[in-house]
């Protein structure tokens, strides 16, 4: 080692690592054995049969809510246009309970008069049995 003008040792200079340049075989094409010759053809594979599919149709029928729809009768088992009743409710009697504590007892009357504030009973026109009842909140 060698010590410089400031009195530290500094090493020897030597040649960095070596750098390798472009492979051989740089622009040569593949080496053999890695692709199929171009004679070769496509190989023999055999495919299993495809299986035959069976389509089916599904039927969405319309949920009954607050008109009449149609409906299969579970009693009757005939496929009717229902009809509907309009009751009082869960929804009818809390907006009549919410008035009158809010303090407008005039006004708590009014939702037994609003058909959007009712229940709907569904019912068969042919056994007048209760197919379904839509439940406001």
């Amino acid at each position: 080692m060698e010590k410089g003008n400031l009195g530290l040792e500094t090493a020897p200079p030597y040649p960095g690592p070596p750098y390798p340049g472009p492979p051989m075989s740089y622009g040569a094409g593949p080496q053999p054995g890695w692709y199929p010759s171009p004679n070769a053809g496509p190989p023999n594979v055999t495919y299993p049969a495809v299986p035959t599919s069976t389509v089916t149709h599904v039927v969405i029928a319309q949920s009954l809510r607050d008109c009449p729809g149609e409906a299969q009768c579970p009693r009757c088992q005939q496929t009717v246009i229902t009809h509907i009743e309009l009751k009082a409710g869960l929804m009818t009697w809390g907006i009549c309970g919410g008035l009158a504590f809010f303090g407008c007892f005039l006004c708590c009357c009014i939702p037994f008069c609003v058909d959007s504030c009712k229940d709907v009973e569904h019912h068969c026109p042919s056994c007048h049995n209760t197919i379904y009842v839509y439940k406001r909140c």
